[in-house]
């Protein structure tokens, strides 16, 4: 088991240490705070209770926010993410920012001579990811080995600045040019259809079971599952702001593979849907899990389970190893069924994680009555699996309690 957890932590940290990954998914964490502001312009927009837009400007006004913020994710996605590779590359921010903008609009495809908003929102997010990637490291490259034009005399530096990275800018974004508008050449269309098949995979029940189980495997050794689940960060991304879309439109959601369908309807209280652990522990007999339950709920009450994991513990203790991997593998199976049948409305919200489940639930799908129904009926399905084997485990810990107690003869 020593050998496994190793092997995982080197996994996870090689993978967290990968720059291309690191600048993606820091592109994607940057872009969020639009994403949120767009999505209370769209909630607002389309209004959970009808009687709310009486009091709020025209829907086409909040839509008009939403559009600036959400509708046009991939330019923020991809001055995030040349950003963050930029300063691990540790060349000038400004011109990588600056370049991989130009290179993502030059390749796109004008439509009656503009550009479309819809290749600068979600469709583009995977292009503006090339994009900032291959901006960065041409000017890496030109810096290493010195080319460019170097202007001497006391000039300022941020014309000497300018003037370096002159030549590596003209260079990709002449490149992109010449093979989009001059070869006709769809490269954005071409990286978006290649990631197509692996957002429309998401949406299976094998992928979000996959999704779970790694997650749990991973905790029980452990290891923070989204460490090395970070690279389907940018799909989770992606779905979103395609539900998104669509729901602007009046259309319904598109998409399951959201991490607002994992946060809100199976990892209530966090991974292994300790949530549910958590009120059982409250009546545990044993001082151990009654102090840690009383320590864990209220962070558990906002999704975070670190005291509950480690208190319990949950890590490395087979005698809870099944209901922590088998909850979220129903839940997720559940849940996606509701939302797969149009039981449930998918999420197309995003809202902050640390929310209580009910409302985070009800607001990721537009204040779906349905989706507070389904959260609950999680709930107590979880409190049904774990039950059993915390009452085990808490009679062997109060029968040890008991005896550590008891007076030597």
């Amino acid at each position: 088991m020593g050998g496994v957890r190793e092997r995982l932590h080197a996994l996870g940290s090689a993978l967290g240490r990968q720059p291309h990954l690191q600048a993606v998914r820091d592109g994607v964490v940057g872009s969020l705070p639009l994403i949120l502001l767009g999505s209370l312009f769209l909630l607002l927009g389309q209004p959970p209770w009808p009687a709310l837009a009486r009091i709020l400007p025209p829907s086409a006004t909040l839509l008009a926010g939403y559009s600036a913020c959400a509708g046009l994710v991939s330019i923020y996605a991809c001055a995030a993410t040349a950003l963050s590779l930029a300063r691990r590359r540790e060349v000038d921010a400004v011109a990588s920012v600056t370049t991989a903008l130009a290179v993502f609009l030059v390749a796109q495809r004008p439509v009656n001579k503009l550009l479309a908003m819809s290749t600068l929102g979600a469709a583009g997010l995977f292009p503006s990811f090339a994009a900032a990637i291959l901006a960065v490291e041409t000017l890496a490259f030109f810096a290493r080995r010195k080319w460019g034009i170097r202007l001497s005399g006391g000039a300022p530096d941020v014309v000497v600045r300018s003037f370096a990275a002159l030549l590596p800018t003209v260079s990709c974004v002449v490149v992109v040019w010449f093979l989009v508008h001059v070869l006709g050449i769809d490269l954005a269309g071409g990286i978006a259809a290649i990631f197509r098949p692996l957002l429309l995979g998401g949406d299976s029940l094998a992928a979000v079971l996959i999704v779970v189980l790694i997650d749990s495997a991973l905790w029980m050794v452990g290891v923070h599952g989204l460490s090395v689940l970070a690279a389907v960060r940018p799909l989770w991304l992606a779905a979103l702001a395609e539900n998104m879309a669509a729901a602007s439109s009046g259309q319904p959601p598109v998409h399951v593979f959201t991490q607002e369908f994992f946060i809100w309807f199976t990892w209530q209280g966090g991974s292994g849907t300790t949530l549910a652990m958590a009120l059982l522990l409250l009546s545990a007999k044993s001082k151990q899990l009654r102090l840690v339950g009383r320590a864990g709920i209220v962070p558990a009450l906002f999704n975070i389970n670190e005291p509950l994991l480690f208190g319990t513990p949950v890590v490395m203790n087979g005698k809870l190893a099944v209901p922590f991997v088998a909850t979220p593998a129903v839940l997720v199976t559940l849940t996606w069924l509701a939302m797969r049948f149009g039981l449930v409305r998918p999420p197309y919200i995003e809202v902050v994680w640390t929310l209580p489940a009910p409302i985070g639930a009800w607001l990721s799908t537009g204040g779906d009555p349905r989706a507070v129904a389904l959260q609950m009926i999680n709930l107590i399905l979880a409190l049904a699996i774990w039950w059993p084997f915390l009452r085990r485990y808490d009679r062997a810990l109060l029968s040890a309690e008991a005896s550590s107690a008891a007076p030597d003869k």
